[in-house]
């Protein structure tokens, strides 16, 4: 008997009658003896021709309430031995296909934590006992793969290493899923049954096209899963499926035994074939065919936020990884770009120095280990369907991957120079993302995958708002709803609003009349900023949401910063309609994250240069004069006696004269010189870009390095010589002074502040025993 179906013959053999024939296999699981499992085979055919090309294995309990697979999964999940389950349910597949004599290709589903939690000793085993004449395609679910990406993609190479083939299951039930399927290179991508069964919408053509996409660059693959009528298979084809399954070419059953052409799936390594030796950084990567250009840092941090602006073009399939050579420089604007990126792609991973598991809301954060080589570069890398980029740059000082002088990070200090690599070389980005993927940690405390539910079943109990109650319920609940909410007509000339709930006008000032009609860019102002505005709009016009941080305008003129979230509204046929705006007043939060910003490498009294940002400056000027063969000097300045001024008049006068020397201090400075205070009444002067050593006055040369620093102690020491009024009396601060010159005195940061530290303490028991010689 045959079924016709739009040009494609199906004849089912007689095994594949739904009718059980022949032995079906089962086993138990060593690791949990109570998992016993069996499998039945689904046919997966030619859509062209018909032709029985593959089986897919799924798998059953014992009768009894465990013998559907929900069952069967939900008990393996509530026991926490679900990696010993799918290992039983690998095992049964694999032993049925071997009872056939002829070729078999078997699909077997593994889920991405099995993947994970087998590893290589207990996947090699499987693999020892796979027959020779049955070739295994593990079909990896995208669901959970964003949660350990990194294990997955190293479980998928260990699956090409054994000689398996790869296949993407359920493509399409969650899009943000398709962002690893570059980085995985499936040799099959199973179209879920939905995208076949559903209606056509902007999200079904978003995940076509990235399929498409990978499988033209690729070759891989495609297969549709849930075929049940001729609606469905010509959907299938059009989609462009070569291979199918589901009830309309045949039900789960004993595995076929004759009428096979099996179908032959390329892995990326023959079995044996050994480890591939790769280069270990991003910059080695692109270094191996590009040459690196040289460029000041502000040019390479411009690049480099371009890249970002345009990830944010992108869509939900999009993978951003970032590394940053240390935590600090992400900064309170930094964080809030990333913020945006991780809200808007599947997958924001940052790595560095320090890194905070979550350095921003959504980002995932990796800290690297200090001997990692990646530590010493800046790296950003945006992968999607249909776009790839990688820049990547080190520090000019940098001289391999495995030693040299290495940077602290993009904080932008003038004068620094880079060595960087940019490539839009497809295969080039992927090799440089997989690096900097690998050594993405897994997402902590993950939620673990809800039981399959049959579809259908209504939860218990369940209240629903009465469909004639609902538009009314829905008006009064925005009207009163705490944030400012908006709704603008996508169908009119720009866009304008058509509504503003109380919370918005409260926000802005406005009164209704004043905001309906117009676009909402009545709320930008001067120094509202552009490369903000300009990402928004062009989503907002590709029918894109929207989340940024924008400063805004109230009718007064003052402002705030605005957490915009912007949705758009479709009607039944998928077409855009209305957008929605969420906004919420986060001046506090912004002016909060600046302060600490500030705060983390700012003294709080005096407002200088705390000494953790003096140690990193001189470190930096230090790096240079080692390039450039100039001098830098460390000026220490002790205030004298300064525990009396505390004693007598109480610790708030101290501190006023702490701000007052402070003050004094900055005004006697040459621009371009850091002062800082280190601690106490200590502060320190860095003095960068002096002659080399043995240099003198003449009318073509200008002071050694000796003289300008013994100019800056006698400017710094006049400043100070001023009277100082406090409420009740006068008091005249005097100070001690030392320096140490670089290279002459000493080589590195440390050591160059305790040579200036001793020759202070000099100078002011000499000052001492001048003032008291009897002392």
């Amino acid at each position: 008997m045959a079924a016709h179906t739009s040009g494609v013959t199906w004849r089912p053999t007689a095994a594949l009658n739904p009718r059980p024939r022949g032995k079906v296999s089962s086993v138990t699981s060593p690791g949990a003896p109570r998992w016993t499992v069996r499998s039945l085979y689904q046919p997966i055919v030619d859509l062209h021709d018909g032709t029985l090309v593959a089986v897919e294995a799924l798998s059953r309990g014992a009768p009894g309430p465990q013998e559907s697979a929900a069952a069967l999964f939900a008990a393996g999940r509530a026991a926490g031995t679900l990696a010993d389950l799918d290992e039983a349910c690998l095992r049964s597949a694999l032993q049925g296909a071997a009872q056939s004599s002829a070729a078999v290709t078997l699909f077997v589903n593994v889920e991405p934590a099995t993947l994970s939690a087998l590893g290589p000793r207990r996947l090699t085993a499987l693999a020892d006992a796979v027959a020779e004449h049955v070739r295994v395609v593990v079909e990896v679910t995208e669901r959970d793969l964003l949660e350990r990406a990194a294990e997955v993609v190293r479980g998928v190479q260990v699956l090409r290493d054994l000689g398996w083939g790869v296949a993407l299951d359920d493509a399409g039930a969650e899009p943000k899923g398709l962002a690893l399927m570059p980085f995985l290179r499936p040799d099959v991508i199973k179209l879920d049954l939905a995208l076949v069964r559903g209606h056509t919408t902007l999200l079904t053509a978003a995940v076509v096209n990235a399929v498409r996409a990978e499988a033209e660059r690729s070759g891989a693959i495609l297969l549709a899963e849930g075929i049940e009528s001729e609606q469905h298979l010509d959907r299938a084809l059009s989609m462009g499926a070569r291979l199918g399954q589901g009830w309309m070419f045949g039900r789960p059953g004993p595995l076929p035994t004759d009428g096979m052409s099996a179908l032959s799936v390329p892995s990326a390594r023959a079995r044996g074939a050994g480890p591939v030796e790769v280069p270990r950084t991003p910059f080695a990567v692109l270094a191996a065919t590009s040459a690196a250009q040289r460029a000041a840092e502000p040019l390479v941090a411009s690049m480099t936020r371009q890249l970002e602006r345009q990830a944010l073009l992108l869509d939900e399939q999009t993978v951003v990884l970032a590394n940053f050579q240390n935590a600090q420089a992400m900064t309170p604007a930094t964080r809030r770009r990333y913020e945006s990126l991780a809200s808007l792609s599947a997958l924001t991973a940052v790595t560095g120095a320090g890194m905070p598991d979550e350095p921003a809301p959504g980002v995932h954060g990796t800290a690297l280990e200090a001997d990692d080589p990646l530590t010493g570069q800046w790296v950003v890398i945006i992968v999607s369907p249909h776009f790839a980029a990688a820049l990547v740059a080190r520090d000019v000082t940098s001289r391999d991957d495995d030693g040299g002088d290495r940077p602290t990070g993009p904080d932008a200090q003038p004068g620094r120079r880079l060595e960087y690599l940019l490539t839009y070389d497809r295969q080039r980005v992927l090799d440089a993302a997989g690096l900097m993927l690998q050594r993405v940690r897994p997402t902590s405390g993950a939620p673990a995958a809800p039981s399959p539910v049959a579809r259908g079943t209504p939860a218990q109990d369940a209240v629903r708002v009465p469909p004639a109650d609902l538009p009314d319920l829905l008006l009064r609940a925005i009207a009163t709803a705490s944030n400012g909410i908006v709704i603008a007509d996508a169908l009119l000339p720009d866009v304008p609003l058509v509504y503003a709930n109380a919370a918005f006008l409260d926000l802005t000032g406005y009164s209704e009349e004043e905001v309906l009609g117009r676009n909402c860019r009545f709320l930008q102002g001067p120094a509202t900023d552009p490369s903000q505005v300009q990402p928004i709009r062009r989503r907002i016009l590709a029918g894109r949401g929207v989340h940024a941080v924008l400063l805004n305008y109230r009718r007064d003129g003052s402002t705030f910063w605005n957490e915009l979230h912007i949705s758009p509204v479709t009607n039944p046929a998928g077409e855009i309609t209305h957008f929605i705006g969420n906004q919420l007043d986060v001046t506090s939060r912004i002016e909060r994250e600046r302060r600490t910003a500030y705060l983390a490498h700012h003294d709080e009294l005096t407002m200088l240069p705390n000494r953790s940002h003096i140690l990193e400056h001189l470190q930096l000027e230090l790096r240079r004069a080692r390039r450039s063969g100039t001098c830098v000097a460390a000026l220490m300045v002790d205030l004298d006696d300064f525990k009396e001024i505390n004693d007598r008049f109480g610790h708030a006068a101290g501190d006023s004269a702490l701000t007052w020397a402070a003050r004094r201090l900055r005004s006697a400075v040459r621009a371009g010189d850091l002062l800082g205070r280190l601690g106490g009444d200590e502060f320190l002067v860095v003095l960068a870009g002096l002659p080399p050593g043995g240099r003198r006055e003449g009318p073509a040369r200008g002071p050694s390095a000796e003289e300008t620093v013994r100019r800056v102690r006698e400017h710094l020491h006049a400043a100070l010589d001023a009277p100082f009024e406090l409420p009740d009396a006068t008091v005249r601060l005097r100070a001690s002074s030392g320096a140490a010159l670089f290279p002459l005195d000493a080589g590195e940061a440390a050591e160059l502040i305790a040579r200036a530290d001793a020759a202070m303490y000099r100078h002011k028991t000499g000052s001492r025993q001048q003032a008291s010689p009897d002392r």
